[in-house]
This record gives structure tokens, C-alpha cells and sequence, in this order.
């Protein structure tokens, strides 16, 4: 059966993200030109600006669908944490993941980039606002959660979240593994109240 224009906009749009994705995690988002981008999703220069007005809007929609990937990958986590195994652990350790895939980076470098950019800024700002709230709402749903106030909530999911995404860019320059899991368990004695065990 033979695609609609529907399908086939859909479709040439797809390969324009995975493109734009895999081509900002390769050689960042200075290099990451739509023509660059339109040869690895195998359509013509023009095919982009068919699609999105300017390279802004195409941004914005690269980073909408990294939020998505990385949403849909974090419940989908979540929902697989065993029942024996403390929900915070690991929800923060989920959460450390994440934040340390290779998708995510797509975001740093536009994060990085939009601080001198006016337009990204402008673009990315709206997107990072829904982006925020989906996260608070999917950390919210996490068990435990509740004990917590509204005000009190976004903040610890803003700390948190922050906190992770620091570690994933210095991760890239400067990795230290010896970290990476005395962070789990130093946040999740301070959360859940206990002491931490500290060396002497």
C-alpha cells in the first residue's frame, strides 16, 4: 500500500531528528550544520526547510524529541524497578543514568550554546519550561514523593537533577568512577534521613 504525504512527512521529519541527534552526539552542535544533518538523514539540504522555518525551530524540535526519549526512558525505568529494591537508590540511580547517556548531551550542547545565542535561547526557553514540569510530574509519581510539599519537591527535583547533569558534563572531560557510587548513596542517606557513613 503506498505511503499518504502524511506518512511520508512523518517519516522524512524522523530521520531529520535521528539525524540531528546522532550528529550533535557525534561532532556537537558547532558542526552540526543542516546540510551535515540532511546528508546523514539521506534528504536533500532543502528537505529541512521544507519542514521547519528556520534552524531554531529545527532545534527546538531536536530538543523536544531528546526530552521525549529521555522521559519515555526514565518511566520505563522506573517501572521496572524490582519491588525488593529501595525506590529512591534506585530512582537516583536511574536518574544519574539518564542524565549520562549519550542523547542528554544533545542537550548540554544546546544549553552551552544558547547562553551566547539570543534565538536558541528564545527557542529552547519554552521548551525547557514544559521539559521541567514533565520531569517534576514524573518524579512526583515516584513512591515516597508524597511526603514531600509542592514548593519543597521542585526545588529537591531541580537540586537533583541539576546535580547529575554537572556530573555528566565533567564526566565527559574528567570521569571519576570512584564517584559514582558514593553519590547514590550519599544522596540517599541525606534524603531518606539517615546519616551518611562518612570515612574518619
Amino acid at each position: 500500500m503506498a505511503r499518504t504525504q502524511q506518512q511520508r512527512r512523518e517519516e522524512t521529519i524522523a530521520r531529520l531528528l535521528d539525524a540531528s541527534i546522532d550528529t550533535i552526539v557525534e561532532v556537537g552542535y558547532a558542526r552540526a550544520s543542516a546540510a551535515v544533518i540532511a546528508r546523514r538523514a539521506e534528504v536533500s539540504d532543502g528537505a529541512l526547510f521544507r519542514h521547519f522555518p528556520t534552524m531554531g525551530d529545527f532545534m527546538a524540535a531536536t530538543a523536544e524529541e531528546v526530552m521525549r526519549r529521555q522521559l519515555g526512558l526514565f518511566s520505563k525505568r522506573v517501572a521496572e524497578i524490582p519491588a525488593d529494591k529501595p525506590t529512591l537508590e534506585a530512582a537516583l540511580t536511574i536518574l544519574r543514568d539518564v542524565t549520562g547517556n549519550a542523547t542528554n548531551t544533545v542537550m548540554y550542547e544546546l544549553l552551552v550554546a544558547a547562553r551566547t545565542d539570543e534565538k536558541l535561547k528564545a527557542t529552547l526557553k519554552d521548551v525547557l519550561t514544559v521539559y521541567a514540569a514533565n520531569i517534576y510530574e514524573a518524579a512526583r509519581a515516584l513512591p515516597g514523593a508524597e511526603q514531600f510539599g509542592e514548593e519543597t519537591f521542585a526545588a529537591l527535583t531541580a537540586i537533583l537533577t541539576n546535580t547529575f547533569d554537572g556530573a555528566a558534563i565533567v564526566r565527559a572531560v574528567l570521569p571519576q568512577p570512584e564517584l559514582e557510587d558514593k553519590r547514590i548513596e550519599l544522596l540517599t542517606a541525606l534524603l531518606s534521613g539517615s546519616s551518611p557513613t562518612l570515612p574518619a
